[in-house]
């Protein structure tokens, strides 16, 4: 592999520029297939992340605020969500670049996180003396190494893996040389990974603070005094900074956590997490248990349970023993040799009594159910060590090279024999790998430059990771977003929608329907009664019920037993998608519903019993706070001309007892627009008189008749309902997300 001259003397002239440029071109390489094929990313990331970001970035664009989303769960504060992504600067950034941005594009911004973590690795590499083949590896190994390679479903927690570099090398940017300048870019850097609120930010948090006070124990002796004032500003600036930049992601999701239905997660949520000490046997062999073909056997999860880093780094792994003997390259030895044991006894879960002490005793940490993500860390800190230990390995002597290709072709080929089962096509392609082995140890027979010997190597790594790591069945999927905008149902849908007379658009409620119809409905602007996320609000959780995902069964409450309820009339549920695998009573609908679709693989009902979204009663009964109609009485209310006021606190009953008295005339709704924020309704009316919305009653949302502030009661259950005074007005109910963050302050001052 001769190098042209041109490109040999950059390398010489410019030596970091050509190791990020050989970085650039083996990440192309690793991930081709994603970046220009037909694939996207699987599993979660296409259902539940895409959508949510496609929402923020397409409500940007339209000049709208994404603080709400009305379209999954019948509404749910997205700007509260910890996993929404709405904060997190690169991702936001790069899918606002395109108008309408697709799965592809977003599968190129969660890769191209990975390259600028990869480089930050790169850059911490070569500070630890990392050679440059030592740093390519060890950036590899980040990039596309274990669970980086094996979990890409999971976005949030990549994108804060990809900062963790970044931020770990503008620190020790700082402590090279402190200044305020470079302890605002450590905490820019801290800030950005911090907006993503998962365990992988939490754990990398800990973990660089950790490095942080280590460091500043060996260097501060060796600082003159001016040096330790700047020290103590920038430390002031990066902590202001960082702050600045996650608080709002904080805020608004703490001030949702008490609502939602994992105000903790229990103890005993870790269980399926907690990965046993065996499920380290796939560090050796990739398809250990069976994790990439053939019937699963593995002790765990088998994405969160797959560490394979490749031949050639645990080949390389006995560099360490001369990388000790270097004192730069032994206390990074020793931080990240800690960190790995800690991230392994993290990992152990349940299965040791340590998870439980730290469950009971490190804040934040009842509010994560998934030991396991701290795989992460465990790659970030054996790539560092790889990559050091690669750093020592002789480049230049054939009998070494020779006997590290011998080894490497026999694991390779005891590798791919272990693929066995329905997807026989991959062993036959996993022996790509040995064979490259093969050849690069026919190739390097003869002397050549450490550079040639280094690419092949690299390469090698790269058929390795292409071949396991990277071969598809962990990583890539159809794109499913893209179907579903040519979807026939859902096609139906949007059409119907668009002519429903109704002032509010209608709802529909998937039933049995598989995840396509959770979050791809904000792709279509279709409103649903169900979504996909762990995370929801927990009135709507106990009144209508709501599922994680549409392949779990639908949940029943005493106030909505069957997809034909009141509470489903009330939320203006006008169609029912039913899936055909529902079982052999799906052709029947429900009493009240008429079938109007029959695709390949759902039905679709209409309900002709669906209240309009915006109800004018005459009569408010007023109940006690916390009390309940029985749900029989409930069923049978006619909500036309009845409304149960189901106040949320004393408050909201004193003032909703003093509307009911003087509130008893019957509203007309002439009109009405709407926004994810914003429901504005014209009213008429010869008397004062109810107006209730079929929309969740959230805190944040303000309510003005004429632009005067009126208060927002609850009613039947889950909605809100003002009194409006007689006349003709606009009734305009706008969402603040400040508002829900005074609701949450208050409620915390009264606990």
């Amino acid at each position: 592999m001769h190098i042209p001259g041109r490109w040999a003397s950059l390398g010489q002239k410019h030596p970091a520029l050509s190791l990020a440029l050989a970085l650039a071109g083996l990440w192309l390489l690793l991930y081709a297939s994603l970046l220009f094929g037909n694939h996207v990313l699987p599993w979660d990331a296409i259902d539940e992340f895409y959508p949510t970001v496609y929402f923020n970035a397409h409500s940007l664009r339209m000049g709208l605020a994404p603080w709400w989303n009305p379209y999954v769960y019948s509404g749910y504060p997205q700007i509260a969500d910890p996993q929404g992504m709405l904060f997190s600067p690169l991702m936001m950034a790069w899918m606002l670049l395109r108008q309408s941005p697709g799965a592809h594009w977003f599968t190129w911004a969660v890769l191209l996180h990975l390259l600028v973590g990869g480089l930050a690795m790169l850059g911490l590499m070569r500070r630890s003396g990392a050679n440059g083949f030592g740093a390519l590896l060890g950036a590899m190994v980040f990039m596309a190494g274990g669970v980086a390679a094996s979990r890409l479903e999971h976005v949030p927690l990549v994108l804060a893996y990809a900062y963790a570099p970044v931020a770990l090398l503008a620190l020790r940017h700082f402590l090279a040389a402190p200044g305020l300048a470079r302890g605002a870019l450590f905490g820019v850097a801290a800030g950005a990974m911090s907006t993503q609120l998962v365990q992988v930010a939490y754990l990398f948090a800990l973990a660089i603070g950790a490095y942080a006070i280590a460091a500043l124990a060996w260097h501060w002796p060796r600082y003159a005094t001016r040096e330790r004032r700047r020290c103590a500003a920038g430390l002031a600036a990066a902590c202001l900074l960082a702050g600045a930049i996650a608080l709002p992601q904080l805020i608004f999701s703490w001030a949702y956590l008490d609502l939602s239905n994992r105000t903790e997660v229990p103890l005993a949520a870790a269980a399926t997490s907690s990965l046993p000490l065996r499920s380290l046997y796939s560090l050796l062999l990739p398809n250990a248990w069976h994790a990439l073909s053939g019937p699963y056997t593995g002790p765990a999860d088998r994405v969160a349970a797959y560490f394979y880093i490749g031949v050639l780094p645990l080949l390389l792994l006995p560099g360490l023993a001369p990388a000790w003997r270097q004192p730069a390259q032994r206390r990074q030895i020793l931080f990240f040799s800690a960190s790995a044991a800690v991230a392994i006894l993290y990992m152990l879960g349940l299965h040791t009594p340590l998870y439980g002490w730290l469950y009971d005793w490190m804040p934040g940490l009842k509010h994560f159910r998934r030991p396991s993500d701290a795989a992460y860390l465990l790659n970030f800190s054996v790539a560092i060590l790889a990559g050091l230990a690669a750093s020592h390995f002789r480049l230049d002597s054939r009998r070494h090279v020779g006997v590290l290709l011998a080894i490497a072709t026999a694991w390779l080929v005891l590798a791919s024999l272990q693929l066995r089962g329905t997807e026989a096509r991959w062993q036959a392609r996993s022996l790509i790998a040995a064979t490259f082995a093969a050849l690069a140890w026919w190739r390097l027979r003869r002397p050549g430059s450490t550079a040639r010997t280094a690419a092949w190597l690299l390469l090698l790594l790269v058929a390795d990771y292409g071949c396991f790591n990277l071969n598809g069945s962990l990583n890539r999927g159809p794109d499913v977003a893209r179907y579903f905008m040519r979807y026939d149902a859902a096609s139906f849908l949007v059409h119907a929608q668009r002519t429903d007379p109704g002032l509010l658009p209608p709802r529909i409620e998937p039933v049995d329907a598989h995840v396509i119809w959770d979050n791809y409905v904000v792709l279509r602007g279709l409103a649903s009664t169900q979504g996909y996320n762990p995370l929801r609000y927990a009135l709507y959780d106990h009144w209508y019920g709501a599922r994680d995902n549409g392949n779990l069964p639908r949940v029943d409450t005493p106030y909505n037993p069957s997809p034909a309820s009141t509470l489903s009339d009330l939320l203006g549920v006008t169609y029912l998608v039913r899936g055909r695998s529902a079982g052999p009573s799906h052709g029947s609908p429900p009493p009240g519903y008429l079938p109007v679709f029959a695709g390949k693989d759902v039905d679709i009902w209409r309900n002709t019993r669906a209240y309009p979204r915006v109800l004018t009663p005459l009569r408010a009964i007023l109940l006690q706070p916390a009390a309940m109609p029985a749900p029989a009485t409930f069923a049978h209310t006619d909500f036309r001309d009845d409304t149960w006021l189901t106040p949320r606190d004393a408050d909201d009953a004193r003032t909703a007892g003093m509307a009911a008295e003087t509130c008893t005339g019957r509203l007309q709704a002439i009109s009405a627009r709407h926004s994810p924020t914003r429901v504005a309704i014209r009213t008429r009316g010869t008397a004062a008189g109810w107006l209730v919305l079929g929309d969740l009653d959230f805190p944040g949302w303000q309510a003005d008749v004429d632009g005067r502030p009126v208060p927002i009661h609850r009613a039947n259950g889950m909605f809100r309902a003002v009194c409006v005074p007689a006349g003709e007005h606009t009734v305009a109910f706008t969402f603040h997300p400040w508002g829900m963050v005074a609701a949450a302050l208050r409620r915390a001052r009264h606990t």
